[in-house]
């Protein structure tokens, strides 16, 4: 478990400190959400190897109940750069949805403008329709 975690934090450090996020992330923080993702009760993650050794992306969420069914969030998903637009993002997304069949609905956050609202909107997602985002402060 240490390897993976400490593979999808370079990777996670990789993919968002580059354009077009730019954020200022570090492999100790990056190390720490992703740990904390994975110790949540019901987390899935799944990774993507290029040849059994080479992580090359990787999903991350957990199950939560909401009345009667469950709901999954999805927390973080990323796929190396240089992998971008090669169909990785949509085959780690097919393949969690089919470990978690019985899960109705899903939801993340993500910006609402760009390729990341792109890509989850043709696969199914969409802006939530009576649910807003509140920060504070």
């Amino acid at each position: 478990m240490s390897s993976d975690l400490d593979a999808c934090a370079a990777l996670y450090v990789e993919t968002f400190t580059g354009p077009p996020w730019n954020e200022s992330w570090c492999h100790d923080d990056a190390r720490q959400r992703l740990g904390d993702f994975f110790a949540t009760p019901r987390s899935h993650g799944l990774g993507l190897y290029d040849d059994g050794e080479h992580l090359m992306g990787f999903a991350l969420g957990h199950e939560e109940r909401s009345g009667s069914e469950d709901h999954f969030l999805l927390q973080e998903m990323c796929v190396r750069a240089t992998h971008q637009g090669h169909g990785y993002g949509s085959q780690l997304l097919t393949t969690l949805t089919q470990t978690l069949a019985h899960v109705r609905h899903w939801y993340l956050l993500t910006a609402r403008d760009g390729a990341a609202s792109t890509f989850y909107g043709k696969h199914g997602f969409r802006p939530a329709g009576r649910l807003g985002v509140f920060v504070r402060p």
